[in-house]
């Protein structure tokens, strides 16, 4: 095995990145899978066959069917298929681990292909890398705060950026990216800002009365 497999995240976004600019970053799921060629069918599971011989295919419950997760789901599984990356991971795990790695990557691109790279820059150019940042990405994609906190996080690996979500005084959610917070998930905080230095770039938002927004990044 020669890849390494510490760049698969990166490699994939970027590719994911890179298809989307091909496409006009297209953010609706169907209008999307129509500029793949890939064709969608209603049936009783939901699952892809990149290599189908008629061209890729992908199956979802009737439920499911329209601008939907589900479908950007079973998208970024033929995504990877066609980077390559699937088969790196099946060689380098094994099957019932790699195929574990796989779904979390394509559950991970989600975010990536619902909140598309147009949609960051204009968040970022009005906001900065903020609090305010991803409130303004739900609205333009619909998305919830979690998937807005992560594509605004995880967009550039290179980059040191975090965010996290308290409930109550409790830290529900975080995400990390080259930036180490100071507190952990779970972990008690009544008051977060008391544990940043005075120079950090640091932004809260209070999206309810129980529910608080931070992101960070130096």
């Amino acid at each position: 095995m020669t890849y390494d497999t510490s760049l698969l995240a990166s490699d994939y976004i970027h590719y994911v990145k890179a298809v989307q600019r091909q496409l006009g970053y297209e953010p609706h799921a169907l209008r999307l899978a129509r500029a793949l060629d890939i064709r969608v069918r209603i049936g009783w599971a939901n699952r892809c066959t990149p290599d189908h011989p008629d061209g890729p295919l992908m199956v979802v419950q009737p439920w499911h069917y329209g601008n939907t997760d589900v479908i950007r789901h079973e998208e970024a599984h033929i995504l990877l298929w066609w980077s390559g990356l699937e088969a790196e991971i099946i060689a380098e795990f094994g099957e019932e681990l790699g195929w574990r790695v796989v779904e979390n990557l394509c559950q991970f691109a989600v975010g990536f292909l619902r909140i598309t790279p147009s949609m960051l820059d204009q968040a970022v150019k009005r906001y900065g890398v903020s609090a305010r940042a991803v409130k303004h990405l739900q609205k333009l994609s619909g998305a919830d705060v979690r998937t807005a906190m992560n594509r605004l996080v995880y967009d550039d690996p290179r980059s040191c950026r975090a965010g996290f979500l308290l409930s109550g005084h409790y830290v529900s959610d975080v995400a990390q990216c080259n930036w180490g917070l100071p507190f952990r998930w779970l972990e008690e905080v009544p008051k977060p800002m008391r544990r940043f230095p005075s120079d950090a770039n640091v932004s809260f938002l209070k999206l309810t009365p129980s529910q608080t927004l931070g992101v960070c990044w130096g």
